[in-house]
């Protein structure tokens, strides 16, 4: 019923039209036209970095909740705009999706947060920008063409924990729990360093943390369906009463959900 993209770096910078809108063709998720009567699918872009994820169940949570639709999809991708320089962006090229329904034998996702500190919105920025070029060209421009730039500012991963640990606590206090009732937490890969210093902040053993594979270290956006894909092969998102998933990124901003396999 709905389909949502939560990607951000695209092959050739792709902007327009909406990538979710190409998705939905190419998957035959009821194209064309929306009819009049029977199905259709809605489809659009939801921008949110390392967190347009979480920030799409929890849309998606609210409308399955309120029977607007039955089932939604998330798919999710990064590749690298500039083929001519792999090391160019700092992340690795993957892709994911997911599916969501509703479920009355368990409770799910039942809470979800989000905080953005601006005061660190400079740690992390990205762009494009016009690199010019001697020789001939658009007129009053130049010739060259647009490229884009990632300025990562040092400190900004341990913002990033500072961040996310004052979110979850913050988070957990509202629900009235505490980290101790967390049997599993999903966190989304956001930043080389920045998985074990929270956990160790947070105070969770190692064995209640769903790590992604070594090849998904780098993931950006699909980060969160990794890391959730990793609970679900160990088999430990089924044994967890409560799992959260947790993904911090640019801006600073820092998303959490809960999710639980029985009704509190």
């Amino acid at each position: 019923d709905m389909l949502i993209n939560a990607g951000v770096y695209r092959e050739d910078n792709m902007g327009e039209p909406a990538l979710a809108a190409l998705v939905q063709e190419d998957i035959g998720a009821n194209p064309g036209q929306s009819p009049t009567q029977g199905h259709g699918t809605f489809s659009f872009d939801l921008i949110n970095g390392a967190c347009g994820v979480i920030s799409a169940i929890q849309l998606e949570a609210g409308l399955l909740r309120s029977g607007v639709i039955r089932l939604g999809a998330i798919v999710t991708s990064d590749v690298d705009p500039n083929l001519a320089d792999p090391r160019a962006a700092p992340f690795r090229p993957v892709g994911g999706a997911m599916l969501l329904r509703w479920d009355d034998t368990i409770a799910g996702f039942t809470d979800f947060g989000t905080e953005t500190f601006p005061e660190y919105q400079d740690l992390f920025v990205s762009g494009l920008a016009w690199q010019q070029r001697p020789g001939p060209g658009i007129p009053r421009r130049g010739t060259g063409q647009s490229q884009m730039v990632i300025d990562q500012k040092p400190g900004y991963q341990a913002r990033l924990v500072d961040c996310a640990e004052e979110v979850t606590y913050r988070f957990l206090r509202r629900l009235g729990m505490g980290i101790g009732e967390i049997d599993l937490l999903v966190p989304a890969p956001s930043a080389p360093g920045f998985l074990d210093p929270l956990r160790e902040r947070l105070g969770v053993p190692g064995d209640r943390v769903a790590y992604v594979a070594e090849d998904l270290a780098e993931a950006y956006t699909t980060g969160t369906i990794a890391a959730l894909q990793a609970a679900i092969r160990s088999g430990r998102l089924g044994e967890a009463r409560n799992t959260l998933l947790l993904a911090a990124g640019a801006g600073i901003t820092v998303t959490v959900a809960l999710y639980r396999q029985a009704l509190p």
